[in-house]
């Protein structure tokens, strides 16, 4: 299994996750790579490569895939470098649940750590063990070689990082594969340290905008995908249990 993460100016978050991840025994079975995403502050410790610029998140996730797809690996772990979990075996649970719900693309639960939850309720813990829904929010997928196959390369409309869960979910329902999100292995999202500690030369407001036009722009000019990205936005603004 590959495990990734990017890091734009948060160097002590970034290693704080690896730290995490070193605690599961799996983890020496793994290649990690931590790119650094054109930062501007010293690199963290665990940094594997280097940007000179920063392409946001869907920028740096595709040359992360264009990486996956030179290897053999089965699986890409994704991980936002804002998270917290607890305990030795998260990996290991991870990708048991995954291999035991023929998840094409699993995820964690996730509790963010303000008074606001995710906006896509199916990405909440709702107490029931492993969960098939129709495409999950990106702060922490896991996904299957086949999935990032066809995929191949995320559409550039989608560089600032907003879309590619949607693209996912897309290409998983159009291909009969199977999204599951797991109750029984729960994240922590600190959620948009980039910005709340100012790491950024974007304004959040300018960054939003750019992110949002990039991804309505290549769903309601997609003839194949326009409808399936309006039935995936209900799915998870409405989702209950």
């Amino acid at each position: 299994m590959l495990i990734a993460s990017l890091n734009h100016n948060l160097p002590d978050l970034t290693d704080n996750l690896v730290n995490q991840l070193k605690r599961d025994p799996l983890f020496k079975k793994c290649e990690l790579m931590v790119v650094d995403n054109g930062s501007t502050s010293p690199l963290a410790k665990s940094t594997t490569h280097q940007l000179d610029e920063n392409v946001y998140f869907g920028g740096g996730f595709n040359i992360v895939l264009d990486y996956f797809l030179t290897t053999d690996y089965d699986y890409l772990y994704f991980l936002n470098n804002d998270l917290i979990f607890h305990g030795p075996s998260f990996l290991t649970t991870s990708l048991s649940e995954a291999k035991y719900s023929d998840a094409a693309v699993y995820s964690p639960s996730v509790i963010n750590a303000s008074v606001e939850q995710c906006h896509w309720k199916q990405m909440w813990n709702w107490g029931k063990g492993l969960r098939q829904v129709k495409w999950i929010d990106f702060q922490c997928p896991l996904i299957r070689r086949d999935v990032l196959e066809i995929i191949k390369q995320y559409p550039h409309e989608l560089i600032y990082g907003w879309g590619l869960d949607f693209y996912t979910g897309c290409i998983t329902e159009t291909n009969g594969l199977k999204t599951i999100v797991s109750d029984n292995n729960t994240i922590c999202h600190l959620n948009s340290q980039t910005f709340k500690q100012n790491k950024i030369n974007i304004g959040v407001n300018e960054f939003c905008r750019l992110a949002e036009e990039g991804m309505y722009k290549y769903f309601f000019n997609s003839e194949e995908y326009r409808t399936l990205y309006g039935e995936l936005r209900q799915h998870g603004q409405n989702y209950s249990i």
